[in-house]
């Protein structure tokens, strides 16, 4: 493959049109500098679409879903603006790309980009000449991204990676259609290039990506010219995170040693084969060598050291943010485990492993949540809590619908948690269903349990722990304590913490809370099993209570005897 390399013509093709990244030109001294401002826009930069973190379409505006400029896309945009400092040379490779924070379009619809080229050197010898680039994002002190870009007559061949065969009987074998349709790769259609199937080993990755168009990039530039192809380098990154996924890893790029380019991209629509060597995947980094053909036998490009941060996410909160209409992110809870009985579920911090919540809010809040999670900010702990119980009761929401409509689970951000004047929270479909459950939701350390009903519930969650006696004559009357020490002093901290989370159940259910009512929801009823009967003094009327005891803790569970109609329209409109 290098003898080809080394006799074919090495003249480098000079493409004409529009520069898409090339915008107002700031200030610039001819041959040496360029400074160039250019406002990434949602609305004209339409890739920006195929990149968001955040899976919500039709029911969260983009600017909300988190669209990032992909680091590939960055390197062209440096290539653009660095190819005005040498008119008249091509683009023959990339060096000492280092990404250290995204850019990204957080809650607006654009951010400005200010791009500077300069000059670093011309290298006679090689004749090549060389153009430091940077990218810096609005609101940043220091660049996002950063490379040197080498321009010249001719290309270069100065890459030689050893490449060792794959046994394509042997490896692991990836459809790509359907990590696209099953979004274990996040990306949309712009970056859709794997083709067929990925060969997967333990230090090699095989497979073929199809150039694509880049008619549908931009909405206002019709006839553009792409120094690279970026799409096609994010899905070489693709194919990295496909190797990372089989050990239970994700991976995203950030940067990369050197790009040797060997002739023009190959036409839209053909299939290009990449072998992909790793040669370090310990540690936080993949580190890479690739090799792409150009469809026609030759080599089209060669990238060494390709690097890619790996990281580790629970898989059930993976499974949730790409297809949050099949997942549940809460567990079970062991209580109301009947056909008529509440739905409840429990999340924990540690549920969420190392992912940022910040992350989760965003994935499962809508605009109107996210505003009163923001509120929450000066208190991180609180913040956390709440963010756990929005979102384990969405979930407790989009399960009861579903298993009574039939129909796939809502998007979480489609299903509003609302406090009315009480602070007690209720369900407001964004998407206007009529049927919504009544809700509860507790709190305590770091998990959060909910509970949805087709009546009025109520739910608690409280650490077992030794409680004095001046704690048990505060929350029980006389009858109380004497069935508390009937039960024996081995459960006696167990018993108190049953019957104070059974009441703070049932005040939750009558959405008054229990200030000033411990002694007046009396437990007239105590079973082995946990089951606690509460009556309430002041109206007579029972309510059923199931405590189970889970990891340290108490689950507290409350019904009434007779099931309210859902909670519909008043939900609804309120």
């Amino acid at each position: 493959m290098d003898a080809v390399l080394e006799a074919q013509d090495r003249t480098v093709s000079r493409r004409r049109g529009a520069l898409p990244f090339v915008g107002r030109v700031i200030a610039a001294t001819p041959g040496e500098s360029v400074l160039v401002e250019r406002i990434l826009h949602l609305d004209e930069d339409l890739y920006l679409a195929d990149h968001a973190f955040v899976h919500a379409p039709g029911v969260k505006p983009l600017s909300a879903c988190l669209p990032v400029l992909p680091m590939m896309m960055s390197i062209e945009v440096m290539a653009e603006v660095a190819a005005c400092v040498v008119p008249g040379q091509g683009l023959i490779g990339v060096e000492e790309i280092k990404a250290t924070r995204w850019i990204d379009l957080v809650d607006v619809e654009a951010t400005i980009l200010t791009i500077e080229a300069r000059l670093d050197r011309y290298d006679p010898q090689r004749e090549a000449t060389f153009v430091r680039a940077a990218i810096r994002a609005e609101g940043q002190s220091g660049p996002s991204v950063e490379a040197t870009l080498l321009f010249g007559r001719h290309y270069l061949l100065e890459l030689f990676p050893d490449f060792g065969a794959l046994d394509a009987g042997t490896a692991l074998r990836v459809d790509a259609a359907s990590l696209y349709a099953e979004r274990h790769l996040f990306h949309g259609p712009a970056f859709r290039c794997l083709f067929g199937e990925v060969f997967v080993e333990d230090r090699r990755i095989a497979g073929h990506l199809r150039i694509p168009s880049p008619a549908g990039l931009f909405r206002s530039t019709a006839e553009l010219q792409l120094l690279l192809q970026p799409c096609v380098l994010d899905a070489i990154c693709q194919m990295v995170g496909v190797y990372a996924m089989q050990r239970d890893r994700y991976a995203f790029p950030v940067g990369l040693g050197k790009l040797e380019l060997y002739r023009p991209t190959p036409p839209a629509g053909t299939l290009v084969p990449v072998r992909i060597e790793l040669r370090k995947t310990d540690g936080k980094t993949i580190h890479a060598d690739v090799e792409a053909e150009d469809g026609e036998g030759g080599v089209w490009m060669r990238i060494a050291d390709l690097r890619c941060w790996k990281f580790q996410w629970e898989r059930r909160l993976v499974d949730y943010r790409r297809a949050p209409g099949q997942f549940l992110l809460g567990r079970p809870a062991p209580v109301g485990d009947t056909a008529d009985g509440p739905l409840v579920l429990h999340l924990a911090e540690p549920d969420l492993g190392k992912f940022d919540p910040r992350m989760l809010a965003r994935d499962c809040l809508g605009l109107e949540e996210a505003a009163v999670y923001e509120s929450h900010a000066r208190f991180p702990a609180r913040q956390r809590q709440w963010l756990l119980g929005r979102a384990v009761a969405k979930d407790c929401a989009r399960r009861w619908i579903s298993n009574r409509t039939g129909a796939e689970m809502a998007h979480p951000a489609a299903i509003l948690v609302r406090s009315d004047p009480a602070s007690r929270p209720y369900v407001a479909g964004a998407d206007g269903r009529e049927a919504l459950p009544h809700v509860s939701i507790a709190h305590c350390e770091d998990r959060a349990i909910a509970a949805a009903h087709s009546g009025r519930v109520g739910v608690d969650i409280e650490r077992i722990a030794d409680r004095d006696d001046g704690f048990l004559a505060a929350v029980a009357g006389p009858d109380e304590r004497e069935k508390v020490k009937a039960l024996g002093a081995a459960r006696r901290a167990e018993w108190i913490t049953r019957l104070w989370g059974a009441k703070e159940a049932v005040g939750k259910l009558l959405g008054s809370g229990v200030d000033g009512r411990l002694k007046s929801l009396e437990a007239v009823d105590f079973s082995p099993d946990g089951s606690v009967r509460i009556q309430d003094r002041e109206t007579m009327f029972a309510y059923a209570v199931e405590t189970i005891e889970s990891d340290g803790f108490i689950i507290a569970c409350a019904t009434e005897d007779a099931p309210l109609p859902p909670r519909g329209e008043e939900c609804a409109s309120a």
